[in-house]
């Protein structure tokens, strides 16, 4: 379960971008060797194609990414669900 995945997909991308980018400093001034970059977490794409369809993405404003998955683009095979919520 991803819970509010409109925030947490773009982090999980994020997180190779900062990584890369932090070793890529500290490898051009001498602190790490180039291998360093070699060790670094997944991708956005490598993360989500091995999981995605093991996920249940909730989210009160779901992304592109989400509606993408879900099917909710092609309309004829959507799997995304709305939930009304009356006080």
């Amino acid at each position: 379960v991803v819970d509010e995945s409109h925030v947490s997909v773009p982090q999980v991308g994020g997180m190779y971008s900062g990584d890369r980018s932090r070793k890529a400093n500290l490898v051009e001034h001498g602190f790490r060797l180039p291998s360093a970059l070699d060790n670094r977490p997944l991708t956005g794409d490598e993360f989500w194609a091995s999981r995605y369809s093991h996920c249940l993405f909730l989210s009160a404003t779901p992304g592109p990414f989400e509606l993408d998955l879900s099917g909710e683009t092609r309309k004829a095979q959507s799997r995304c669900v709305e939930l009304i919520m009356r006080p």
